[in-house]
């Protein structure tokens, strides 16, 4: 039997890049699979792709009204939930702290960090109310494990990240009650190809790219498949005693510097 066969498992950010990869590997592995995203045609065209068994719901994270309708057509749905995968998320505008954007700021704090709180509040809440317990993976980054410069508000919300994950586990790793323990973790991402590494972006600034093959110590972009790898294993049974670990895939880039 399949790993997460028959499981029902949300994927945030899913019609692209990383979450793409997770949803259908997720989906391969007998899944029910839930996709959130924002962009309609991307998500309606991915769920007729893979059919059966992938359930795209249109949805910005950065809109706590738009999460919660969600989550209760989730629940109305399947009446449960088992794995969470919170991969929403935008990169800021390259800027000094004094040179940086207001307006930008809030944009990607209201993406990554609060999206990411009310997504982890409704999946915690519909975990405790079947007491099945579950696995939930969210999306920080390596530039949330070492900091960059020029990046404030990226930093600052993968950060942000970080807390809440190692909260969370905390709070729930002996379960509610008669339920099982929900374990909370997350992975740090290095320079991935694809999404946000998109080829049309690498091509366009050399220079660059260059600096994000140059900060790990593998000397490369690494794939979405290679994320999916760890952030699978952490929502399966294969990891029943890891909780609240910030799990960086990065090539080396967290070991420190070359």
């Amino acid at each position: 039997m399949s790993a997460f066969n028959n499981k029902v498992c949300l994927v945030t950010g899913g019609t692209s890049g990383i979450g793409r990869r997770v949803s259908e590997r997720l989906w391969e592995d007998g899944a029910q699979v839930i996709v959130f995203g924002r962009d309609v045609n991307k998500g309606e065209q991915m769920a007729n792709s893979l059919g059966r068994g992938c359930h795209f719901m249109p949805c910005d994270v950065a809109d706590p009204e738009q999460i919660a309708r969600a989550f209760k057509d989730i629940e109305d749905t399947y009446g449960r939930l088992d794995c969470a995968f919170n991969n929403a998320g935008i990169t800021a505008q390259y800027a000094s702290v004094a040179d940086s954007c207001p307006d930008n700021w809030q944009q990607v704090i209201n993406i990554n960090v609060n999206g990411t709180y009310h997504c982890l509040r409704h999946e915690l809440g519909l975990m405790l109310k079947t007491g099945e317990g579950g696995a939930i993976v969210n999306t920080s980054s390596c530039a949330g494990v070492m900091p960059i410069g020029g990046q404030v508000a990226y930093v600052a919300s993968k950060q942000a990240i970080n807390a809440m994950t190692q909260v969370a586990s905390i709070e729930y790793a002996e379960g509610a009650g008669a339920g099982r323990p929900i374990r909370v973790n997350a992975v740090a991402p290095g320079p991935i190809l694809g999404g946000m590494n998109s080829n049309e972006r690498l091509k366009a600034s050399p220079k660059n790219t260059q600096r994000k093959i140059d900060v790990t110590a593998m000397k490369r972009f690494g794939t979405a498949d290679e994320v999916a790898n760890a952030v699978l294993w952490l929502l399966s049974e294969q990891s029943t005693y890891v909780t609240g670990i910030v799990m960086p895939i990065d090539g080396g880039y967290a070991a420190g510097k070359f």
